[in-house]
């Protein structure tokens, strides 16, 4: 794990270097937009490091930055780049908020992160934003807007524009895996799915994703995989709950 005075130091000369660029080319010369968007992308992944060290604020005040560096009045590359970058940015925001147990201000993110999503052709993984609103509206008990955004994140999938099948530098690993390590995206949606229809009492829909859960983690990472049993699990419980009790 780096330490918090070397993500300092590294951020710093980034800084520096971007503004004696932006001053001896100006902001719109191709070398200058990728230090800009490589500094945006660090600032993102320092926020996500402390994240994971529980530094909150330190974590929160890059991601500010982020924003200040994308929504300066000097503007650097597309309006399309500027729209992706936001959105990674208010994605890991949402991830920070919804760690600290602040589930509407995490969900006000999640939406500014989308609504972005849907304005710029540049976006690698919008299943993935429509899967942390389906966790967030779970976590707040409104489980048939959850169910909406996982089923939003399915049909980008299947339609092949879900996720861009690599990973977004700078979003948070939780965000791109759909919140299920060691799984593809697709089925932590089945499962996710399942998960919805059960708590909506619609036991039927509910099996069946949790079956197509199973299917695709076994295809992925082999039927005696841990992730692969304990989603096989999930369907003998639920069987025995629905045929016993």
């Amino acid at each position: 794990m780096a330490t918090i005075d070397g993500l300092t130091e590294t951020l710093s000369f980034m800084e520096t270097s971007l503004a004696q660029r932006v001053k001896a080319f100006g902001p719109e010369e191709q070398e200058t937009v990728k230090q800009w968007k490589k500094l945006n992308t660090e600032y993102n992944i320092a926020a996500m490091k402390y994240l994971q060290m529980e530094e909150f604020d330190l974590a929160l005040e890059l991601l500010n930055r982020a924003k200040q560096l994308i929504s300066a009045d000097v503007k650097f590359g597309e309006a399309d780049d500027r729209r992706k970058l936001m959105a990674i940015t208010y994605n890991n925001m949402s991830c920070l908020f919804k760690r600290k147990g602040l589930l509407k201000t995490s969900l006000g993110y999640a939406e500014k992160a989308l609504k972005l999503e849907t304005q710029s052709s540049k976006v690698d993984n919008p299943a993935c934003t429509h899967l942390n609103l389906c966790a967030i509206l779970s976590c707040l008990g409104r489980h048939q807007h959850a169910l909406e955004h996982c089923q939003c994140a399915l049909d980008l999938i299947r339609s092949g524009n879900g996720a861009g099948g690599g990973e977004t530098p700078g979003l948070h690993p939780e965000l791109q895996q759909g919140g299920g390590a060691d799984s593809s995206i697709l089925a932590v949606c089945y499962h996710n799915l399942a998960v919805e229809h059960e708590h909506l009492g619609q036991w039927e829909q509910s099996l069946q994703a949790y079956f197509k859960s199973v299917e695709v983690s076994g295809e992925e990472l082999g039927p005696d995989h841990p992730v692969s049993m304990v989603r096989r699990g999930y369907i003998y419980i639920y069987i025995y709950i629905y045929i016993y009790i």
